[in-house]
């Protein structure tokens, strides 16, 4: 197990170390406060993996199993919470997909185009399935910083449909447009 987790800030594509501690006796703790909740990652001397959580002004527990380092089990957050809300209505979103993709490789093995076509329009659709499920949970809770990350997110896809970044962003409270998550938007969409 690790002697010592590093605190990192997530700044786009990469990670950025801000503070470390010690684990003794399996636990290890930090202190201070952020001025907005955002996304951060704990790595670790004797691992290359990265777990990620949010980090907000509230005592948080993690609990880091470190045979199942990346998905690590987070009380006492709000905001962790509705992060592992979304995240897990995804997964079920995605499984579709997972559905498919043995369909996906007979057909491709098969050389079938028209089933390849079939399949393709099957798997636009969870995808669009997933993106109006994103569009709502930030329609629904646009009071939570969550949302400000998860539309954040959006900028990032391959496929960038600004009216509705726009729109959503529209949506969300005052307090979460000041969030650096939403600056970004802001930024990107020449809001400022």
């Amino acid at each position: 197990y690790p002697t010592k987790i590093y605190l990192n800030k997530i700044i786009e594509n990469s990670i950025y170390c801000i503070d470390s501690a010690l684990v003794n006796n399996h636990k290890f703790k930090f202190n201070g406060s952020i001025e907005y909740p955002e996304r951060y990652a704990f790595t670790f001397n004797d691992c290359s993996t990265i777990t990620t959580f949010i980090l907000e002004n509230d005592s948080i527990k993690i609990n880091i199993d470190f045979d199942n380092i990346e998905n690590p089990t987070i009380n006492g957050s709000k905001l962790n919470n509705e992060m592992n809300d979304y995240i897990v209505a995804s997964k079920k979103i995605f499984k579709k997909i997972e559905y498919l993709f043995p369909k996906f490789q007979k057909a491709r093995l098969e050389n079938d185009a028209e089933k390849l076509n079939i399949l393709n329009t099957e798997m636009m659709l969870i995808e669009k399935e997933h993106l109006n499920f994103t569009y709502n949970f930030i329609t629904n809770n646009t009071t939570s910083f969550v949302s400000a990350m998860l539309l954040r997110d959006q900028l990032k896809s391959t496929k960038i449909d600004t009216l509705q970044i726009l729109k959503s962003y529209n949506l969300l409270s005052n307090k979460v447009k000041k969030s650096p998550d939403a600056e970004i938007i802001a930024i990107h969409l020449n809001l400022h």
